[in-house]
């Protein structure tokens, strides 16, 4: 029985020590909290007084950030537009009409090649800063592009990728200029660039070629079969074993009837045939333009921009210049003779 007894009051020992421990557990993780809170309130307190304090010196280095953004904007850089054209390529694959656009990037900072290239004036050509053609990105797979892939980012091959496809037939070009005038010559030139070249120019005519002739043969499908179900029709009107189903007719020459639904095959014959009579007409040039440039009317990057963002970045260094000044002597201290105290204890 004492034996007993020992064992159970060992027992609610353990038991009081486990919830012991774990009392002081959450007590040690509360006081940290605890620390770590007091410890950003009292870091911002004396972020808000060590600013009260140094606004003056705080506030003219964002007064020269905004003051070197704005003349930076206004007098040195010069001012861009952009604008972007929707283009689809019918006949061709927009992979083609992409890069043979990207060859232009290479020399746009070169005037005299890019005006012979796109046949505009030397002057003119110094006025574009970029030109650039991007894919469009189908996410939910209707066929219609649903973001401009500005940034090369698509891979096939990533897990986020594979719910998005590139729209085949479609493309974008972007241009980007210094003087928003620029944009007509410019954009017939780039035009005239696609449309004149040689391998886009024979992809084009082939797949005219092709869809002509699949034209002409859905033509003479369609005859041959209104030619076979008016035979039919008369031979059945002659008294012959046809039987009379509304726009069914069974055929003959088998000891077995076939039944065939003439009119469904001659619709479904005219409907390609109209598809391809229309892209015929649309596609009088590689390239369609589905929506054209429109005119440029706004800064890519404001001078808002510009004097905001040095004004940021030079309060930041303000803060820098007034820490490591007020805290200077024990900078030098550290920087100047910690190292030769520690040399001179090796």
């Amino acid at each position: 029985m004492t034996e007993i007894n020992n064992q159970q009051n060992q027992q609610n020992s353990l038991k009081t020590n486990d919830e012991i421990d774990i009392f002081e557990l959450f007590s040690k993780i509360w006081k940290s909290l605890s620390n770590f809170f007091s410890s950003i309130k009292e870091f911002f307190i004396a972020f808000i007084i060590f600013t009260i304090r140094k606004v003056i010196w705080v506030g003219s280095f964002a007064l020269i950030g905004l003051l070197v953004g704005y003349f930076y904007s206004t007098i040195i850089r010069q001012s861009y537009y952009s604008s972007t054209l929707e283009g689809n390529s019918g006949g061709v694959n927009n992979a083609v009409v992409i890069d043979h656009i990207n060859q232009l990037e290479r020399i746009v900072g070169k005037p005299e090649i890019l005006a012979n290239y796109l046949n505009i004036s030397v002057e003119q050509a110094q006025k574009v800063r970029r030109i650039k053609a991007f894919y469009g990105v189908d996410v939910n797979f209707d066929g219609v592009w649903d973001f401009v892939d500005e940034n090369n980012s698509y891979n096939p091959r990533s897990l986020r990728d594979t719910l998005m496809i590139r729209v085949p037939s479609i493309f974008f070009i972007k241009v980007q200029l210094f003087d928003e005038d620029v944009l007509p010559v410019l954009r017939n030139g780039i035009l005239r660039h696609i449309n004149n070249n040689v391998h886009i120019r024979t992809l084009f005519e082939i797949d005219s070629i092709q869809k002509r002739a699949m034209v002409a043969e859905l033509d003479r499908e369609i005859d041959r079969i209104v030619r076979l179900d008016t035979l039919q029709h008369l031979q059945r009107i002659g008294g012959d074993k046809g039987v009379d189903m509304g726009d069914k007719v069974y055929l003959f020459g088998s000891s077995d009837p076939e039944l065939k639904l003439f009119y469904s095959e001659i619709l479904s014959l005219h409907q390609r045939k109209q598809f391809l009579v229309r892209e015929l007409e649309i596609q009088k040039e590689p390239v369609i333009i589905v929506h054209d440039f429109v005119a440029a009317q706004f800064e890519e990057k404001t001078t808002s921009f510009y004097a905001f963002t040095l004004g940021f970045i030079l309060v930041i260094v303000g803060y820098v210049f007034a820490i490591c000044w007020t805290f200077r002597k024990k900078l030098q201290k550290i920087i100047f003779e910690e190292p030769i105290k520690y040399f001179d204890t090796q």
